[in-house]
C-alpha cells in the first residue's frame, strides 16, 4: 500500500479555532478548553483512502503579528 505524505500548515488571526480544527481532524474529538497555541505544535494523522495511505504533517502557527504575511 502507497504512502503519501501531506504537509499542511494553518495559518490565520488569533481565537480563530485553528488548533480546534486540527484537534478535532486528529483526535476526532472537540475540546472547548484547548488552550491558545504558543510558537507552532505538530501534529500527525494518517489516513487510509481507496488504496493510498495518506500521512498528514499538520503544523498549527500561533495567531501572532510577526507569523503573518
Amino acid at each position: 500500500m502507497a504512502l503519501r505524505e501531506l504537509k499542511v500548515c494553518l495559518l490565520g488571526d488569533t481565537g480563530v479555532g485553528k488548533s480546534s480544527i486540527v484537534w478535532r481532524f486528529v483526535e476526532d474529538s472537540f475540546d472547548p478548553n484547548i488552550n491558545p497555541t504558543i510558537g507552532a505544535s505538530f501534529m500527525t494523522k494518517t489516513v487510509q483512502y481507496q488504496s493510498e495511505l495518506h500521512k498528514f504533517l499538520i503544523w498549527d502557527t500561533a495567531g501572532q503579528e510577526r507569523v503573518s504575511g
